[in-house]
């Protein structure tokens, strides 16, 4: 019904109706306010003010704030592999280089975010459990997937694989390194395995009150990836209060800088490993990031680490 954006009255037509199902399919930019909204939301834009686009990249691409009403950065429409094309990649590589991480919005619905914690106590999915008190990493507790993984981390670790590759090897030829990673991560998985690195590092963390993870990165052999991704599968406010996400950045002959990362339910993070490159007045040097999480308050959060290189 939507296929066509320019110059077609259907759009309008939805609009003006608040229809439902057209939600996802466009969305309306208002060119007074700055804000891009769902073809549901409440608001009365005046038609003169409208354009239309097909995803949320174009609108925040053309300058577009969501609207805090319809919240159309938190529409869940399509398969996973549709979400993820829907990101605004170029945007994603712009905040990584400057930043060292870049929020990719939302991936997971409220569903999935369960489906996927609920995992954690049925312990089938997992190949390893590790106590972070014990080894001194924190307060709080992971589990390691086995492979098979479930469908929905699979994917996510594949398809998400795809679209940063193509960064990190950008990053490593900035860094003094000749040499792309592979495109497909059925291949680079195959790579960390001729390095002595097999078993699958995508895991579950759990926080409880009092818990929190110390300032790490994620290094397990000497095949490393270089970006990694991190999607909050509970709703702060509701599931837990505190527990920020927490990002330092140290760069030579400089004090670290630190991040916090606003992140809602089903939303997803890409950020550094370890080194990244940023431009020098002598070329591209080293930056170290590490991660980390601050002291829950109270309640559980349950996060999904995809971590793309394997483990020895």
């Amino acid at each position: 019904m939507f296929d066509e954006l320019d110059g077609d009255d259907r759009l309008w037509a939805a609009v003006v109706a608040r229809d439902p199902s057209a939600d996802g399919a466009f969305y309306c930019c208002v060119r007074t306010t700055k804000v891009y909204c769902r073809p549901s939301c409440a608001g009365r834009p005046l038609r003169k003010n409208l354009f239309f686009v097909r995803t949320r990249a174009e609108a925040e691409r053309s300058g577009m704030r969501a609207c805090k009403r319809c919240r159309p950065d938190r529409l869940i429409r399509g398969a996973l592999c549709e979400r993820i094309s829907a990101v605004d990649w170029p945007g994603v590589e712009a905040k990584l280089d400057d930043l060292g991480f870049a929020r990719l919005g939302r991936l997971l619905s409220d569903v999935e975010c369960e489906r996927l914690a609920a995992l954690y106590g049925a312990g089938g999915e997992f190949r390893s459990t590790v106590t972070m008190a014990r080894h001194g990493f924190g307060a709080g507790e992971y589990k390691y997937f086995a492979d098979p993984m479930p469908e929905l981390v699979e994917t996510l670790r594949t398809d998400l694989y795809a679209r940063v590759a193509p960064i990190a090897s950008v990053w490593r030829r900035r860094l003094g390194e000749d040499r792309p990673y592979p495109q497909a991560h059925a291949d680079y998985r195959a790579l960390c395995a001729s390095a002595g690195q097999n078993r699958p590092t995508p895991l579950l963390l759990s926080y409880g009150p009092g818990d929190y993870n110390r300032l790490h990165q994620d290094l397990y052999g000497s095949e490393t990836f270089p970006i990694q991704i991190a999607i909050l599968l509970s709703a702060p406010g509701k599931d837990f209060d505190g527990g920020e996400f927490i990002l330092t950045e140290q760069r030579p002959r400089m004090q670290a800088r630190a991040h916090v990362v606003p992140l809602e339910q089903g939303d997803a993070v890409a950020f550094a490993v370890n080194d990244r490159p940023v431009e020098g007045a002598k070329g591209p040097y080293r930056a170290k990031m590490r991660h980390g999480v601050a002291t829950l308050r109270s309640g559980r959060r349950m996060t999904l680490g995809v971590i793309f290189h394997d483990a020895p």
